[in-house]
């Protein structure tokens, strides 16, 4: 291999590769990848594997094609992938094409050109690598191999089959089957089975007390978290303590006071005593977040500030679930934040829900999502997961092997 080709020239080719990005994205716009739904994708995937398994054998005839799979090639693709995505991670990523960012498609990733050409760069090179390990597998480190496979696995998997995922939301409510969403571009979608809400279950975290002025319309930084009696805090110079805690309540219309109500719609309220440090000043009353049917309560200090408490935070929220097949077979799920359900080809997961109604929400937001191509996915992580194993066991190995002889060297030069 001549002396010119080294990190310069294969960074030069990123880079020329980029700018062709950047001409087709101001020339033709984003990247349609309709074309390669089912079974499109699958045909093109084929195809392009024999064209890098044809390239590999003419590797010693074209010397493009050997520059392909050097470690000048991997390193800079590899690098420039990564740059890539610290930019389209630091950018808002929307359907917007306003300004330089919007034009250039730098705020939808996975449409824009320049980052589909370098993705389709990198994905070569490391296809071209792991056809190279297989052909001399018997001098390469098994470790690294399964590594380059299982990598170059899911980047075709996630070129090739970027356009038969399928994301549909439903709007889901209690006890009522639904069994059509609607798609990322608002179509109506008809799904393979009928989705009943049984149950919208919510954790919440206990409630916060801030000190609000409400003549520069702000809240203070400090709160007070009410998790158990007594409870008490300073906050902006005020003293606050909590004599009492109700964690479901209500009021009548014309009432001031806060009760026990087990009932749709209860809110938490709390009984306290704000002194003010300073001037001694002391106010007691009821403070409650309220609910989409009471209001909330506050205990004004004066005519300026006043404790307040937000609508508290969800600490975890689940839908109780029952799907019901075309055949008529029913089963039931427990939906949750990153624990979706799955049924064959098909995951839900739990996105939403009536924010206004919070706890007492009988609408769940659940994304069906549909990936023909997540079980080759699936199978290359494990890979990717027994490959950082065998590197695990192979270096420890190597490690004890070098302490043994280290010590067996050490004896034999003490026995001298």
């Amino acid at each position: 291999m001549s002396s010119s080709w080294g990190y310069g020239r294969a960074f030069y080719r990123c880079l020329l590769l980029f700018a062709v990005g950047v001409v087709l994205q101001l020339c033709v716009g984003d990247v349609n990848n309709s074309f390669l739904q089912y079974p499109w994708g699958l045909i093109l995937a084929v195809n392009y594997l024999y064209i890098l398994v044809l390239l590999h054998t003419m590797r010693k005839k074209w010397r493009w094609v050997e520059q392909l799979s050097d470690t000048y090639a991997s390193t800079s693709s590899l690098a420039s992938m990564v740059v890539m995505t610290i930019i389209f991670g630091l950018t808002r990523q929307e359907p917007s094409t306003e300004g330089l960012v919007g034009l250039l498609g730098f705020s939808r990733m996975t449409s824009s050109w320049p980052f589909n050409l370098l993705l389709l760069y990198f994905t070569t090179t490391i296809g071209l690598s792991v056809i190279d390990d297989l052909h001399h597998w018997r001098h390469r480190r098994l470790a690294a191999m399964m590594s380059h496979i299982a990598t170059f696995v899911i980047l075709v998997c996630g070129i090739f089959g970027s356009a038969d995922k399928l994301r549909v939301t439903v709007n889901t409510h209690l006890e009522r089957p639904v069994v059509e969403g609607t798609d990322g571009r608002g179509i109506s979608r008809t799904l393979p089975f009928a989705i009943t809400l049984k149950e919208f279950k919510m954790d919440e975290y206990p409630p916060k007390l801030y000190i609000l002025d409400t003549k520069n319309e702000s809240s203070s930084k400090d709160f007070l978290s009410v998790e158990s009696l007594p409870a008490e805090a300073e906050i902006d110079g005020w003293h606050l303590r909590v004599e009492q805690m109700i964690d479901m309540a209500g009021r009548m219309p014309d009432a001031t006071d806060w009760r026990e109500m087990i009932h749709t719609g209860a809110a938490p309220a709390v009984y306290l005593t704000a002194c003010n440090k300073v001037s001694g000043e002391q106010y007691s009353g009821w403070v409650s977040c309220g609910s989409h049917i009471f209001e909330p309560s506050y205990l004004f200090l004066g005519e300026r500030f006043a404790v307040a408490m937000p609508r508290r935070d969800a600490k975890r929220y689940l839908s109780r679930v029952e799907v019901e097949h075309m055949d008529g077979q029913r089963e039931k799920f427990n939906v949750e934040v990153n624990h979706p359900a799955r049924i064959g080809a098909w995951r839900i997961y739990q996105v939403g829900y009536d924010t206004a109604r919070g706890r007492w929400s009988t609408t769940s937001v659940l994304e069906c999502v549909r990936d023909g191509w997540y079980s080759a996915v699936h199978i290359a992580l494990w890979l990717m997961l027994a490959a950082g194993v065998v590197m695990f066991v192979t270096a420890g190995g190597r490690s004890l092997a070098r302490k043994s002889k280290a010590k067996i060297a050490d004896v034999k030069s003490k026995s001298k």
